[in-house]
């Protein structure tokens, strides 16, 4: 008959856990203090919340780039205090996986058969039963449900009294490892790409007919002159939708690298990538020159680009050039007349256009586009942290570690077993294991 007993405080929580090993006079040197330091929880615990108060500061104040003046977040991240921060974390969580790595081996090893009675007496997962059966018979009896529950098990023998240690989801203890491993992953690659010792991001501002090479982009860096390669901008067109809002900007490229030729259309959300360099739309610009006449002055040339204002000296009329129309070879123009806007019209090339006594020339119009060019040799090991994180997680929970032990005596005729177990995370799976067998083994 099986009867639960009253729960004992035990005296070793779990065997299978490696031994604390007395103090000496060296654990108080200066290395056992920086390791002891380096592996504390607390300090992770404590990093993470600074780096999450440090991040949001960061996303909500955008520093300026202090050559540029422009705001630029990685201005904030490329910080050394910040970058300091990320390392301390990364070397927490790396010592912290190797002060417990023995404790790892171990566990994939299975749990060891040398505890003592009172061990499994002392679990407060437990049952007592007594049948009539030999040990010998019983122990089989035991080892082959723990087996049909995809245990493994692990026995011993002394005289008449087997022992059996047995565990499954033993592998769900490399989740936690597979994460550590995945965050160290990802700092260590954001750190050398903040770092700026590999990769580049810069800018390429290309007018339509022209040909670059990418030596001409702005900001390269960390690449052999033997790598560069040319990009041709053929045109820069605009599509519209049939209410005349924008739905696309396309830059018409053609990439010439050495014997290879090919065109490609860049435009939001499909960069184009060659030799692991992407090119993104980023934004696109005209750019005008020509000559405007008023009541003080006639041939008054000018340079500008979209959205300037052109007034003619003594006039009242301003032009505000917005872009070149390359496919009907005119400039779109708004025309006011004062602070009203009165017009707007598509002047041709080498064509006066004359509102009162204000007249207008263009002369030259070409449209450019500004490509973001990076190099990000990193990415592919931060998708690799990524992906270790993702496993981790997915052992974690899939692989739910039991460990059960059993002491089968003999007992007046019988066999007595005491049988009970320890499950950190599954603690109620690990009691229906239990039950099950008991039952079984009553039946």
């Amino acid at each position: 008959m099986a009867k639960n007993e009253k729960p004992v405080k035990p005296e070793v929580e779990d065997q299978a856990a490696i031994p604390a090993t007395p103090r000496s006079s060296e654990d108080n040197n200066i290395v056992n203090v920086v390791w002891n330091f380096l592996s504390s929880m607390k300090l992770g615990i404590i990093l993470l919340l600074v780096l999450a108060i440090v991040s949001i500061i960061g996303t909500i104040w955008i520093p300026r780039d202090p050559y540029t003046g422009q705001q630029d977040f990685t201005v904030f991240y490329n910080n050394f205090l910040f970058k300091m921060l990320l390392g301390l974390l990364a070397l927490n969580l790396l010592v912290c996986s190797l002060n417990r790595w023995k404790s790892v081996v171990s566990t994939l090893r299975g749990p060891k058969v040398d505890f003592s009675d009172n061990f499994v007496k002392n679990l407060k997962s437990k049952f007592s039963i007594q049948v009539n059966a030999g040990t010998a018979e019983v122990a089989e009896q035991v080892k082959s449900l723990l087996k049909r529950r995809r245990y493994r098990v692990f026995t011993s023998q002394d005289g008449d009294v087997v022992k059996i240690a047995s565990d499954r989801g033993h592998w769900g203890i490399l989740g936690p490892y597979l994460t550590h491993l995945s965050f160290i992953v990802m700092i260590v690659a954001l750190v050398v790409k903040f770092s700026g010792l590999i990769g580049f991001e810069g800018q390429l501002v290309g007018m339509v007919g022209q040909t670059y090479s990418l030596g001409d982009v702005q900001g390269i860096q960390n690449m052999d002159p033997a790598e560069y390669f040319n990009v041709r901008i053929d045109n820069f067109r605009t599509d519209y939708r049939p209410d005349g809002s924008v739905k696309q900007w396309y830059s018409d490229v053609t990439v010439i690298d050495r014997g290879t030729t090919y065109p490609f259309s860049i435009y939001v959300n499909r960069p184009l990538v060659h030799n692991g360099i992407k090119f993104y739309q980023m934004s696109y610009g005209s750019q005008f020159g020509g000559k405007v006449s008023g009541p003080q002055f006639t041939g008054q040339a000018f340079t500008a680009g979209p959205q300037d204002y052109l007034q003619p000296p003594g006039s009242n009329i301003t032009f505000q050039p917005l872009t070149y129309d390359s496919d009907a070879k005119k400039v779109i123009v708004n025309v006011f007349r004062g602070q009203q806007q009165v017009a707007q019209e598509g002047i041709a090339l080498n064509t006066p256009y004359k509102m009162d006594q204000a007249e207008i020339t263009f002369d030259q119009a070409n449209n450019y586009t500004v490509l973001s060019v990076k190099r990000d040799p990193g990415v592919p090991y931060i998708g690799a942290g990524s992906i270790l994180l993702i496993l981790g997680v997915m052992i974690s929970f899939l692989f739910r570690q039991r460990r059960v032990w059993s002491v089968v005596t003999p007992d007046k005729g019988g066999s007595s077993i005491v049988i009970g177990g320890i499950s950190a995370k599954d603690k109620r799976g690990l009691e229906n294991d239990l039950e099950k067998i008991v039952d079984e083994i009553e039946e």
